[in-house]
């Protein structure tokens, strides 16, 4: 009776030494996928931020460059007229510019 005691501790030892193996291992793989998925979402979220703050204003100085150069400060251009409101031109016509 008492060898059988001692044999059930012995198993439940190494039982419990290899169940202690494994929860360490978890516990790493569960950090280091925490550490990654952190990583991959300041990746994400960093170039956001950082073009949300940089980008208006250089966007700004190259959209004000292509409209100085496509002259379209003062309306719209179409073959040298100058100043034509959109709204005025006959949609049949676009139609049959557009064929």
């Amino acid at each position: 009776m008492e060898n059988d005691i001692k044999n059930l501790l012995e198993e439940n030892l190494k039982l419990t030494k290899e169940i202690h193996k494994m929860t360490k291992y978890i516990r790493r793989y569960i950090i280091f996928s925490q550490i990654i998925g952190f990583l991959k979402l300041v990746l994400i979220i960093v170039p956001i931020i950082l073009g949300i703050i940089y980008l208006p204003p250089l966007l700004k100085d190259v959209f004000a460059q292509y409209q100085e150069l496509l002259n379209l400060k003062s309306g719209l251009n179409v073959g040298g007229v100058e100043n034509i409101d959109p709204s005025k031109i006959n949609p049949e016509l676009l139609k049959m510019l557009t064929k």
